[in-house]
């Protein structure tokens, strides 16, 4: 291999709200089910928003106004879903692309998706539109780069997954967008999820550590930075603790991310 009811979560998407019932799964999932549905859901999603779907570019935290072009592939990542890979034209500029991933998974006998992220955005290279994969990449295409052999018993792709059915189910409960409360201000935060950052580690006596970006609903400059502690529970991440790392501070006329703690490197090895 090579960033509900339903819900689509802004990136996780800005696209939120119910698309509709899924249909009743009463037989084995094909690739051909897969690219019906989501193609069924972006159909309704484009009508209901005025002949364009909308989606929130995770580089600048702007919305930007897609139109559907195809459904270029289906994998499936075996416990975790399929990926439908979406490729759409930016509305009134017909050589700008991108390619949105669409997150699926049987839920009983219904087909929900989980989350939409862009994997490849337009960029202007010598002239001319190209496609650029966004960085880190998607933790579904990173098991393309795994090698044989590695023993961990969790991999970094697989902590980066946990991590995004916790926040996919966070952004649920909060209405399409995920509620943090601030431990130091008592302020109650509204966030869109970013991306999750790499490398991903172990910390020692803390079990699995992560830290992702979350954007200021409305005020998209402002990024906080949230860490993740995950620890196994025989075959399966369970989240344990989740704490502010970074806040959005004003230097000059821009918003940086200044730390609130740091860690002792010594005690922390990184996850392959």
């Amino acid at each position: 291999m090579r960033n509900l009811g339903l819900f689509f979560t802004g990136v996780l998407l800005a696209v939120g709200g119910s698309l509709g019932s899924p249909p009743t799964m009463a037989y084995a999932i094909t690739a051909k089910d897969i690219k019906a549905f989501v193609k069924e859901q972006i159909n309704q999603k484009t009508k209901e928003e005025g002949g364009v779907f909308k989606i929130k570019d995770v580089n600048t935290g702007q919305e930007v106004a897609l139109e559907f072009v195809k459904v270029r592939l289906v994998r499936k990542v075996p416990g975790h879903g399929y990926f439908a890979d979406v490729v759409f034209r930016v509305q009134g500029e017909p050589e700008k692309f991108y390619d949105v991933d669409f997150w699926v998974k049987s839920q009983g006998d219904k087909l929900v998706i989980m989350d939409a992220r862009i994997h490849k955005y337009p960029t202007k290279m010598e002239g001319e539109w190209v496609r650029r994969t966004v960085e880190p990449l998607p933790w579904w295409w990173m098991l393309a780069q795994e090698h044989p052999g590695k023993t961990a018993k969790f991999k970094a792709w697989e902590i980066k997954a946990a991590i995004h059915a916790h926040v996919a189910k966070k952004v649920k409960e909060g209405g399409g967008v995920i509620k943090v409360k601030d431990d130091k201000t008592g302020e109650d935060l509204t966030l869109d999820y970013v991306k999750i950052h790499d490398p991903v580690r172990k910390v020692t006596g803390e079990g699995y550590f992560a830290c992702a970006d979350f954007r200021v609903r409305g005020e998209p400059e402002k990024v906080y930075d949230l860490d993740f502690w995950l620890k196994d529970e025989g075959d399966k991440l369970v989240i344990t603790k989740t704490r502010i790392h970074k806040e959005p501070a004003k230097e000059g006329n821009r918003w940086v991310k200044k730390d609130r703690y740091t860690f002792d490197e010594e005690k922390m090895v990184e996850v392959p």
